[in-house]
């Protein structure tokens, strides 16, 4: 397997360092596609000067700065659909990126999310030695604090490996295998759906210092009154008895475990 890894990112770079470095030893070529202006028209001055430094390090092998295509709707907003296409234009470019540097595996990835190592590692030989062309897992979300993971756990599967092929391309599918975002989506060809107890992804969603520019300018935000909502729980929140409210008016409850990867923000 020669692995190539794309991360989109605006905002939360915060988090980004400790995403690279979690899977840095496994990829062959890392790419960000980054937006310094987000699919809604904002602004994060702080994000170039990390990804340089990131780079400088080696975490990162290439950065692609992406300019959103902006779609606006009747009443003159920016439509949540013109942030749908622009995270799937992202990841296709990151896709093209890893083909043309001669890999012939793609994982599509935000800046929240990784993997423990032995789980990882035996998947990629599973994957390899059983000739699947996409790969699938569950997750487990965390909120406000790296110790605070939702529970019971989301119904929700995270792509794991794609094999890079002529075809490979991201667009929208119906009928897919498994319920996942739609901006990740690529044919499923044969597939394999991995057990939690195979691996799964430790997805840290709401551990942000600045949860408002994340659910503003996510393509999955609701309308505006749930998202000030979801701010004003997320700034406000003090204990586990709290919960968790997510995008989407969706209600959790909290169950606290150990800091994994040692996080800290």
């Amino acid at each position: 397997m020669k692995l190539g890894i794309s991360y989109n990112i605006f905002d939360g770079e915060e988090m980004l360092p400790f995403a690279l470095k979690n899977l840095r030893p496994y990829a062959d070529f890392m790419v960000v596609v980054y937006q310094n202006t987000s699919n809604f028209g904002n602004k994060n001055p702080n994000l170039l000067p990390t990804l340089e430094k990131l780079k400088e390090d080696g975490l990162i092998d290439k950065l692609f700065l992406y300019e959103p295509e902006m779609k606006y709707n009747k009443k003159g907003d920016v439509s949540w659909t013109s942030g749908t296409l622009n995270e799937i234009e992202k990841r296709e470019i990151g896709l093209k990126i890893c083909r043309a540097n001669g890999c012939d595996t793609y994982m599509t990835l935000d800046c929240d999310e990784l993997y423990d190592h032995k789980q990882f590692e035996w998947a990629m030989i599973d994957f390899e030695q059983g000739g699947y062309d996409t790969s699938f897992t569950n997750l487990l979300t965390y909120y406000k604090l790296p110790t605070m993971e939702l529970t019971p756990y989301e119904k929700w599967y995270q792509p794991l490996f794609y094999k890079i092929k002529k075809d490979t391309k991201f667009e929208m599918q119906h009928n897919y295998p498994v319920n996942i975002d739609r901006t990740k989506m690529v044919k499923a060809g044969h597939a394999k759906i991995y057990t939690r107890s195979e691996i799964q992804q430790y997805h840290y969603a709401y551990l942000r210092n600045n949860l408002k520019s994340k659910v503003n300018n996510s393509s999955a935000q609701s309308d505006k009154q749930s998202s000030k909502e979801v701010i004003e729980r997320y700034d406000n929140w003090k204990t586990i008895d709290d919960g968790a409210l997510l995008i989407g008016e969706q209600e959790w409850k909290l169950k606290e475990v150990k800091n994994k990867f040692n996080i800290k923000l």
